[in-house]
């Protein structure tokens, strides 16, 4: 871009230098072509009018020649050094300005090259013409791979749709003049690899006067998956990769107003791990969290399309099941039994302590029960099932029934 920048320059004030010595040259001519139209009839009437003398006004005329050439030279020769030194000092000052651009464009190109993001220019036909190294860096794509060219965009968005999109997107904010700011997608690296950036872009005057595009884009992907792991850990309970109570509440509140307008039921499940005090006093609490987190494996295995599971709190975990009845709830939660009381790959620790559940299940019109009015009952249908001897399922009377299974 400079280069040619620089050749349309040079162009420019060759042509300007050209159309100024013309008009000069022009100028003085003119001038001496008048001076003299009047010099010579001028002297030539005033000598007849003061001399008769036919020999001394022959010599004076002669004198009058050289004297006007004389003067002639002298004034032609002042204007020229006049014009000489003028023309000195504009070259000078013409040397130093370029000099000083051609100095603060090396040092533009300098800090764009080796800006820590991504820069690069495109031409009105939307054709790379600066392509700095952060750039080569985050798309794998060489200067030789796309300078010149206006199908970059093509490799770093395969998706012809979704290239669509961002193509439209930037345009309609670029046509009214505006700035793109932080507009964020995915672009696919000449290796395969996926970037999130995030991008600013604005249109200005190239210097040949055509319109352009700078685009200035930033690797967000590390800040991205960041704040991806900041949602999970705020979300999340860290053993058992649980929601947290918190998470659950507000999801199972939303579920639940939910279920109340398209007038639905709601399940919940309490779920308590059976003699858990227990391993943990003999095995140790690092036994004690692989059985919690192995069960809540399982938990979300079951929970898995159907529900929301959660650690509640210790040992005790909740599981709400939007739109099932009692039949469907306590099917659920004697499967989650018989899973962990079967299951294989506990540790050998875990499993010498047989851990068991007990569970309690609640289910009650979403439209006239609260979430906290479920947990209530939930809580006191588990109670009855350790109450009953442990490991066993319990239905909460006036939640939608009663049972209880083994």
């Amino acid at each position: 871009m400079n280069e040619s920048a620089n050749i349309i320059a040079e162009a420019n004030r060759g042509s300007t230098a050209t159309r100024r010595a013309w008009r000069r040259a022009i100028g003085i001519a003119l001038a001496y072509a008048l001076v003299g139209a009047l010099w010579v009839p001028g002297s030539d009437w005033l000598l007849r009018q003061w001399v008769d003398d036919l020999e001394l006004l022959t010599l004076l005329q002669t004198w009058k020649g050289w004297f006007f050439t004389a003067i002639s030279a002298l004034v032609l020769l002042l204007v020229l050094v006049r014009m000489f030194r003028k023309d000195a000092l504009r070259e000078h000052a013409a040397v130093r300005q370029r000099n000083d651009l051609r100095a603060l464009s090396q040092f533009q190109d300098g800090v764009i090259d080796n800006a820590s993001i991504w820069i690069n220019v495109l031409d009105a036909k939307a054709r790379v013409i600066v392509w700095n190294k952060a750039a080569e860096a985050l798309s794998g794509f060489s200067r030789e791979d796309v300078l010149g060219r206006s199908d970059v965009w093509v490799r770093l968005y395969p998706d012809e749709v979704r290239r669509s999109e961002v193509a439209a997107k930037i345009n309609a904010i670029l046509r009214k003049g505006l700035e793109v700011e932080g507009y964020q997608t995915i672009i696919r690296s000449k290796d395969g690899s996926l970037r999130n950036m995030a991008w600013n872009a604005r249109r200005f005057f190239l210097d040949d006067g055509e319109m352009g595009t700078i685009v200035i884009g930033q690797d967000v992907t590390e800040r991205e998956q960041m704040q991806e792991e900041l949602e999970w850990i705020a979300a999340h309970d860290a053993l058992t990769g649980l929601y947290n109570r918190r998470h659950f509440e507000r999801l199972a509140r939303a579920r639940l107003a939910d279920c109340a307008r398209d007038g639905q039921s709601f399940a919940l499940l309490w779920i308590d791990i059976d003699n858990f005090k227990s391993v943990n006093d003999r095995f140790g609490h690092r036994v004690g969290d692989s059985v919690l987190r192995e069960i809540g494996g399982l938990t979300a295995d079951v929970a898995r399309g159907v529900g929301l599971a959660t650690r509640y709190g210790g040992d005790e975990l909740v599981l709400a099941l939007p739109d099932k009845d009692l039949d469907a709830a306590m099917a659920i939660a004697e499967n989650l039994r018989k899973r962990v009381e079967t299951a294989s790959f506990l540790s050998a620790h875990a499993k010498a302590s047989g851990p068991t559940l007990s569970i309690g299940v609640a289910v009650g019109d979403a439209a006239q029960h609260t979430l906290d009015a479920l947990l209530v009952l939930a809580d006191h249908a588990m109670y009855r099932a350790k109450s009953a001897g442990r490991n066993r399922v319990a239905g909460e009377p006036g939640s939608g029934g009663f049972a209880d299974l083994h």
